[in-house]
């Protein structure tokens, strides 16, 4: 057990409790534990030159543990760190995974910044060759990451998404997307995702800070729903229908807005659990003044309706949208 006990990466993970309840420690982890310390078990070199997956589980520890890095160690460290890109990309992902669940994890990826892991991250022996050094992580506050777990968790886990294909492009930005589709091996689903993402961040779409500003709760859900909707036409201005009949999500429209607003603006809306507000007509109501119309003409006027109605800050009646139909 002891030479099983010497090729453990930390102090802490080198707890023994047998059958009885008796606790076996050879290195005086229990005390560490109770420190929050986090140290290597003997040469932290040989121990990372054994499995380079610690430098990166040295990076998840750091979240919850204190660590005490002389700047030797640091640099020594930083000469092997890209030593990770031969590790598997479901290694690297288990990895990931388990820091975005950490609860300071905003410490993780501080401490990988420290040792330029980012820098190395979405690479993998398969792609070295071709693909050129990140500069790194991009983002500067860590805060949206804190945002999106505390209020957005459940959102993601309902439209079959994880925190990687979520977060990881706040990370790197949009210019990543295919290193982290790839390093990932994230599934066609996370993919259209982040290609969803990519395209709404090119739109450009000019933000009113000034209704973000406004103190009117009211008055800011309106705005994100019109904005939504321009997103959604500048997609693909050819898209017709209604908005709720759309293949996107909705809530896919409230993750990428996070890209293009800052999330500090946004926490007294109940920005996750708005919906899209119900149009007004059906379909007999649109078809009436119509002797013949196809189905494509049908999604046509639902689309020119709901454009209507959004356009009129969702107050137009019935009676008005039909008005509009029968003028068009």
């Amino acid at each position: 057990m002891n030479d099983d006990v010497k090729r453990r990466d930390f102090t802490i993970n080198s707890l023994y409790l047998d059958s009885k309840g008796n606790l076996t420690d050879f290195f005086n982890g229990e005390n560490d534990l109770i420190k929050r310390k986090l140290i290597f078990i003997g040469n932290p070199l040989e121990r990372i030159k054994e499995d380079y997956l610690r430098i990166i589980r040295f990076c998840r520890f750091s979240g919850s543990f204190d660590n005490k890095m002389s700047e030797n160690l640091k640099k020594e460290i930083i000469l092997r760190v890209p030593k990770i890109i031969n590790l598997s990309n479901k290694r690297i992902r288990d990895e990931i995974d388990k820091i975005l669940l950490t609860k300071n994890c905003y410490k993780c990826f501080l401490m990988m910044t420290k040792l330029t892991l980012d820098k190395y991250l979405l690479i993998s022996k398969n792609n070295y060759r071709r693909s050129e050094i990140s500069s790194g992580f991009i983002l500067k506050n860590f805060g949206i990451i804190d945002f999106i777990k505390l209020n957005a968790i459940t959102l993601v886990q309902n439209e079959k998404l994880d925190l990687i294909s979520v977060i990881m492009v706040h990370l790197y930005g949009d210019h990543c997307i295919d290193k982290i589709i790839n390093r990932f091996d994230l599934n066609k689903r996370k993919i259209k995702f982040l290609h969803f993402i990519k395209q709404i961040i090119n739109l450009k779409i000019n933000i009113k800070n000034n209704y973000l500003e406004s103190h009117v709760v009211g008055n800011k859900r309106m705005y994100i729903f019109q904005l939504i909707w321009q997103l959604r036409c500048g997609i693909n201005s050819k898209k017709q229908g209604l908005f709720n009949k759309d293949r996107i999500p909705f809530n896919w429209y409230k993750l990428a807005l996070l890209h293009i607003l800052p999330f500090e603006k946004i926490k007294d809306i109940d920005f996750f659990e708005i919906k899209w507000p119900i149009f007004p007509l059906v379909r007999e109501e649109i078809v009436k003044s119509k002797k013949t119309i196809t189905n494509d003409q049908v999604k046509r006027l639902f689309f020119q309706a709901e454009d209507f109605w959004v356009n009129n800050n969702f107050q137009s009646s019935p009676k008005e949208i039909s008005n509009f139909l029968e003028q068009s």
